[in-house]
């Protein structure tokens, strides 16, 4: 073989893999967890009589080229194709046309475009131009949140349509919400227009109503004059939640202890109740269903009644299982075998189904992994109430897995109590000492709504998640929510116009105009205070 061309094969190729793949910076030093910056533009932001050919945008750092994607958008839709083009740190956007006289051309990058670590900008990255004197210079302005958290929105698209608007076309502008939720749509020419959001799942910019979820916002038609500046406010994203956990699987770690996985995230009600059963659909054995994995709410242990055999198989039937958003277990079609394993499982404590504090007749539960048969547990604990010590506190109680641990009538106001518990997987007692809200210590939240629309009711729900405390209910303009603990609260009101008990969020064609609607991410109540939130509609 002659050595001199093997030579500048592999030469040629070394240089061929160097210049396609996306370059790599150097390692070492700080951690690198921010996304790449534009520097500079050519031509720049604002720029007038522009009679190139591309447009380079100059990064700080490598850009992972895979990102790039669809993360172009130019506009106005004029149907003019474009090329991609890079240069180590420097990107070449090259027009495969002339561009239209005095006309303003608004190239964006998205804000998925990420460096070579995987760190994305965050945020879309925006150039307009014009290719005559003048540049138009309107702004749309608003803001994407989530109708259940309050967090606003990222990386969702926000479109415009020029009137007279034709669906069946491609819409004229997008603009695509940051970290926060907000969105700028910049350098619009005077007119009228229609904005709205919709997941654009085809990416062919057209609204394809029976495919293609949509919101409106509160106004129809949107007139920008010259060098006009628009806020449109905010649109609430619902994101209902009607797709039912699936159980996937079940397996045996002994014959009695059952392990349930599930194809989402469940919670387990008071009631929940698990029914084994043969192939034949006859009833063999109750199951109490004990807890979910608190790293893995997926996964739900349960202990049977009785023994499973190896040489059976079965299936289940589950009651009072559901998701996040109240969609009850589908479970079809799922069978396991027993199993010859004796039930050896640990006993130990899972978790306390108490937040904060207690209210003063509640009592302060226990979840331990199994069904609580050893007396011990109960003989063994420990109440002290200020400087006097019980070991013999008479308002215990038992309940499958679960342990209470009850006041005497009301836990006392002003008297600190610790409980010792006994964990049997550490051999020693776990100190617990929750807050306990007097009624000295609770606060108020007073609501009052400034409007002067007269038709249709209000709903509120206030609710702290961390404690499991929901308050809810219709009201007028004015309503004072008493006996709160002192806690953060998420405070959300819609205004019900058509009778209907339920938030709508309106509808893009025919328009209709979204029910208000209100969210505060946290209403602080103190001790002995009336907090009060004041709403504008």
């Amino acid at each position: 073989m002659n050595y001199k061309i093997l030579f500048l094969l592999i030469a040629f190729y070394s240089i061929f893999v160097l210049t396609c793949a996306t370059p790599v910076g150097p390692t070492g030093g700080p951690r690198d967890d921010r996304g790449p910056i534009v520097l500079f533009t050519e031509p720049e932001a604002g720029s007038t009589n522009f009679d190139g050919e591309e447009v380079l945008f100059f990064f700080d750092e490598f850009v992972n080229r895979s990102s790039l994607g669809n993360n172009i958008t130019i506009e106005p839709d004029l149907g003019i194709t474009y090329e991609a083009k890079w240069k180590r740190k420097r990107l070449a956007i090259r027009f495969d046309q002339a561009l239209p006289d005095s006309t303003t051309i608004i190239v964006t990058l998205g804000g998925n475009i990420a460096d070579t670590k995987g760190n994305r900008s965050g945020a879309p990255t925006v150039v307009a131009f014009s290719t005559g004197d003048e540049i138009d210079e309107s702004t749309i302005t608003g803001r994407v949140r989530n109708a259940e958290t309050g967090i606003g929105e990222q990386a969702r698209k926000v479109v415009l349509y020029r009137e007279p608007v034709d669906f069946s076309q491609p819409y004229n502008y997008t603009a695509e919400t940051d970290t926060g939720g907000y969105f700028r749509f910049s350098y619009l020419r005077e007119g009228a227009y229609k904005a709205f959001y919709f997941e654009d799942r085809n990416r062919n910019r057209i609204w394809e109503e029976q495919n293609e979820k949509a919101q409106p916002f509160s106004l129809d038609t949107l007139q920008l004059s010259k060098s006009d500046t628009l806020e449109i406010g905010e649109l609430y994203l619902q994101t209902v939640d009607t797709l039912a956990p699936r159980l996937q699987a079940v397996g045996l770690f002994s014959d009695r202890r059952l392990r349930l996985r599930f194809n989402e995230d469940v919670q387990i009600s008071d009631s929940a109740v698990i029914s084994v059963q043969d192939t034949s659909g006859n009833f063999l054995s109750g199951a109490n269903p004990l807890y979910t994995v608190p790293e893995e709410s997926f996964i739900v242990f349960a202990q049977s009644d009785s023994s499973l055999s190896e040489e059976e198989s079965y299936s289940i039937n589950i009651e009072g299982i559901s998701d996040k958003a109240g969609n009850t277990v589908q479970f079809q079609g799922v069978q396991f075998s027993g199993s010859a394993q004796q039930d050896t499982t640990l006993q130990r404590i899972i978790e306390t189904e108490t937040g904060a504090g207690l209210f003063p007749t509640q009592p302060f539960v226990i979840k331990y992994a199994t069904d609580i048969v050893n007396r011990m547990l109960v003989d063994s604990i420990v109440v002290v109430e200020g400087d006097v010590t019980f070991d013999d506190w008479p308002a215990i109680g038992v309940d499958r897995n679960r342990l209470f641990i009850g006041p005497q009538d009301s836990w006392i106001e002003g008297i600190d109590y610790q409980f010792l518990i006994w964990n049997p997987l550490t051999q020693r007692r776990t100190l617990y000492t929750p807050e306990i809200w007097d009624n000295t210590e609770m606060g108020e939240l007073e609501i009052a709504i400034n409007s002067d629309d007269s038709v249709g009711v209000y709903y509120y729900t206030l609710e702290n998640q961390e404690n499991d405390l929901f308050y809810s209910g219709s009201m007028e303009k004015v309503q004072i929510i008493e006996n709160l603990p002192p806690l953060s609260y998420q405070l959300t009101i819609f205004k019900d116009q058509n009778g209907d008990g339920f938030w709508n969020s309106g509808q893009v064609q025919p328009f209709q105009r979204p029910e208000l609607f209100y969210i505060r991410e946290r209403a602080r109540v103190q001790t002995g205070f009336t907090a009060q939130v004041i709403i504008d509609f």
